[in-house]
């Protein structure tokens, strides 16, 4: 499995996948400019934006599979996305979570709730189910 950067030539495939233009919270230049793809072999797996927060602060969102995820998938994919993310510049990520899987997910890979001092000023997020991760 690889992570590669989304570019142009990316944007068809997976303007079908998301339903655009029908959906439009998949925003093109947003895509271009933080999106990366989860892919095996020719076969793309998922899309994610590692949306900029401050300096060196990042929040993963948009975090989509295109095919039936198991538990296990799951876990191979973002475990992917943090060893990239420890190779990357950016020195913590911020996951807002929404179900009770997705904290045992984070909590399984060393992130912690956090409260507002640790996220970047200025940001929108709430700190209620907000958890980041400190890159090694």
């Amino acid at each position: 499995m690889e992570i590669i950067k989304l570019e142009e030539k990316h944007w068809k495939l997976l303007k079908n996948k998301y339903n655009h233009p029908a959906n439009v919270t998949w925003n093109r230049d947003e895509l271009l400019s933080d999106g990366f793809l989860i892919q095996e072999g020719q076969m793309l797996l998922g899309s994610y934006l590692l949306k900029p927060m401050g300096q060196s602060t990042v929040q993963l969102k948009q975090l989509t599979l295109f095919s039936e995820a198991t538990p296990e998938l799951l876990l191979v994919i973002f475990q992917a996305i943090i060893a990239d993310i420890n190779q990357s510049e950016y020195e913590s990520v911020v996951v807002n979570s929404h179900s009770q899987q997705l904290d045992t997910l984070l909590r399984h890979f060393d992130f912690k709730p956090s409260d507002s001092e640790q996220l970047p000023t200025g940001t929108d997020l709430s700190t209620e189910n907000s958890w980041i991760y400190v890159s090694n």
